[in-house]
């Protein structure tokens, strides 16, 4: 990289390059510039495949968080890691920088680029000083691959070797020609120079005669090992040096996030979700060349954590494998390039997606392959049957559930939605989902948000007889077409209803009311009951009295947190209540999922040696925490079941949703 480096554009340089060098250099350039445009070709005929997806809407913001990239700021999260990649990343781009200046100068005649200053600063000393770090990095590259060795880290033997290798190789041979140089011309400035001042020195006790036949052959071994990476780069992991800036440009902006993509079933031909890579997006065919292989998916990813077959890297990795290899051929993808197990180990809880800093959205494409599985190839967990059964014959999946509906608001006289409306409408219509109505213990906590709403004399409405399931767990475990079906039917009921203004206190509810639902013309304001109840209490509408200052813990629904990004609301009603609220190490963007997710609360997990609800348990009890606090049914259920599991007759950790603390602690 350090190509031409000061060791053959400037002026003190004392030696010519034969002409057959120079003529090497440049046939060799050209050849190593056509090997990589057809590289890249080959790699666009590929995205070429895949089906629409709309890069439209906040150029800004995409363009901000693309500006983030380049500025390494996604690697840099974790320090380790992002050193290193910053220290090769910023001294790649000094040094090209630097060959590109000799390179106006020295083919194309353009003067005084190496004269006063400017050369004393940055061709010597900045580039220098840059170069060094360029060696510091990969150094840093091979400590970490092959010594510390990460489980997660992907290890491409041999070709990770010779890629770090050959950009070690590069820089250390540019700097033995700045040495030679310096040595040969007694370079005044040489101070300036300090890494091929080192190497000066190294090459002292050699004679004139010997440097000079040394210097052609380095010169020449410097330019070919530069022309054989850039020929190389495109069919190789060091393409995302050019896809991920785009990547971080085309990744969705805003929500909704990781929704699968949706099944035409009026099409003249239906695709039951990813068979082979024309059923992909562009976006997503892109994704599998913007990998850089770092594992920080898979080291995040709770599936993995339990010992399960989910690795996120490796979906990422043998997708993009077999479709390079076999294009259409490859297929089916799911099954078969990536295995059963795997797939429908995912909790769709996005950690991979908050991790990954080139913008790979992995949930979206492992949920189309599930959808092949489910729909097409009728491969799914014995549990996801039992939940498609219920669905088309109770439009809800709770196995044996025998209540109906609205027994969860027995003794309570609640509103329903047609009564209020014709009193004058509500200020809210509160959705009770599925695992209230259905679910004992989540039954508590719909109760304990209607006894809040009556308190701060809010006008509401339930409704209640008239829901069906909002489809999110057909949806996530790849059944569309039931999905499809219940939600246009949600849909019709809330529209006709005139519905506009929704409460829920399920993250998947509001995932779906809130976003999802606007496929089928489904817009409306919906809100957690976490922000609601927030409110509340600033607006002075809720009133506590003290209690006692119980040491908790808040578990972020993955849901609730990586979804639909509400981390402060319930946590600043924790803060009114006065407990003691202490974190566990994952919380917020970077929260450990419950389990419960894509479906498993109604299915087993895969085997592993652990469990995901449980090793967020053991994190909640660690922080000393006596209560679990959430804001999901469904991550109450899991960390309750995990409680159970992992604790002790002497202490057993409470599990309760944030708004039942908050119905116990009303000033009546």
């Amino acid at each position: 990289m350090n190509a031409l480096l000061a060791a053959t554009a400037t002026r003190e340089v004392q030696w010519n390059v034969p002409d057959g060098l120079v003529v090497f250099m440049y046939a060799s350039m050209a050849a190593a510039l056509a090997i990589f445009a057809y590289g890249i070709w080959r790699r666009a005929r590929i995205w070429r495949l895949g089906r629409p997806y709309s890069v439209r809407g906040r150029p800004w913001l995409r363009t901000r968080r693309m500006l983030a990239g380049l500025a390494q700021v996604t690697v840099l999260r974790r320090v380790f890691p992002g050193v290193m990649h910053a220290l090769l990343y910023y001294g790649f781009l000094v040094l090209f920088a630097a060959t590109v200046m000799v390179f106006l100068y020295d083919d194309l005649g353009i003067d005084g680029v190496f004269e006063g200053d400017f050369y004393l600063w940055f061709e010597s000393l900045t580039v220098d000083i840059f170069g060094i770090l360029f060696l510091v990095g990969a150094g840093i590259g091979f400590y970490r691959r092959y010594v510390v060795r990460p489980a997660y880290l992907a290890r491409n033997e041999p070709w990770d070797a010779l890629l770090l290798g050959s950009l070690f190789a590069i820089a250390l041979t540019g700097f033995g020609l700045e040495g030679i140089r310096i040595e040969a011309t007694a370079d005044p400035w040489a101070s300036w120079s300090p890494g091929g001042n080192v190497v000066a020195h190294a090459v002292s006790p050699l004679s004139d005669g010997v440097l000079e036949d040394v210097f052609p052959w380095l010169w020449g071994l410097h330019v070919l090992m530069w022309h054989v990476l850039l020929a190389a780069l495109p069919f190789t992991k060091a393409l995302h040096w050019f896809t991920t800036p785009a990547n971080l440009f085309f990744a969705r902006p805003v929500a909704p996030r990781s929704v699968p993509t949706p099944t035409d079933f009026e099409a003249e031909e239906v695709r039951l979700g990813i068979k082979n890579a024309s059923d992909m997006t562009w976006k997503q065919l892109f994704d599998l060349d913007s990998c850089t292989e770092c594992g920080r998916c898979t080291s995040v990813c709770p599936a993995y954590a339990s010992g399960s077959a989910l690795d996120p890297k490796r979906v990422i990795i043998d997708l993009r494998d077999a479709i390079r290899a076999r294009g259409l051929a490859a297929e089916p993808l799911a099954g078969d390039v990536v295995s059963y197990e795997a797939l429908w180990a995912c909790t769709t809880c996005r950690a991979c997606e908050e991790a990954c800093p080139v913008g790979i959205e992995h949930v979206p494409t492992i949920l189309g392959l599930r959808q092949n599985l489910a729909m097409e190839q009728v491969r799914m967990p014995g549990g996801v049957s039992d939940l498609v059964a219920n669905l088309e014959a109770r439009e809800h999946p709770f196995r044996g559930a025998t209540a109906g509906r609205t027994d969860w608001a027995e003794g309570l006289d609640v509103p329903a939605l047609g009564s209020v409306a014709e009193a004058g409408g509500a200020e809210v219509v509160y959705w009770i989902g599925c695992a209230a109505a259905f679910d004992e213990r989540a039954q508590k906590i719909a109760r304990a948000v209607v006894r809040v709403l009556r308190h701060a004399g809010v006008r509401f409405a339930v409704v209640s007889s008239q829901e069906r399931c909002n489809g999110d767990v057909a949806r996530r475990t790849g059944n569309e077409f039931h999905y499809d079906l219940l939600a246009r039917e949600n849909v019709e009921m809330l529209n006709g209803a005139g519905v506009t203004t929704l409460l829920t206190h399920c993250p998947h509810c509001l995932e779906q009311l809130r976003y999802e639902y606007e496929r089928f013309g489904g817009r409306y304001e919906v809100r957690h009951h976490s922000a609601l109840v927030s409110a509340l209490i600033e607006e002075g509408r809720v009133r506590l009295r003290p209690g006692e200052r119980e040491r908790v813990t808040y578990h972020d629904p993955c849901y609730l947190g990586r979804y639909n990004r509400e981390f402060d609301a319930p946590r600043r009603v924790l803060d009114v209540l006065g407990v003691e609220r202490v974190e566990m190490p994952r919380h917020g963007a970077e929260s450990f999922c419950c389990g419960a997710g894509g479906g498993h609360a109604f299915f087993d997990e895969t085997e592993g040696p652990d469990k995901v609800n449980q090793i967020r348990t053991r994190e909640a009890a660690a922080t000393g925490a006596t209560t679990v606090v959430t804001g999901c049914p469904f991550c109450l259920t899991m960390l309750a079941s995990g409680a159970r599991a992992v604790g002790t007759p002497e202490r057993t950790l409470r599990t309760m949703d944030f708004v039942e603390l908050v119905a116990e602690a009303l000033d009546e």
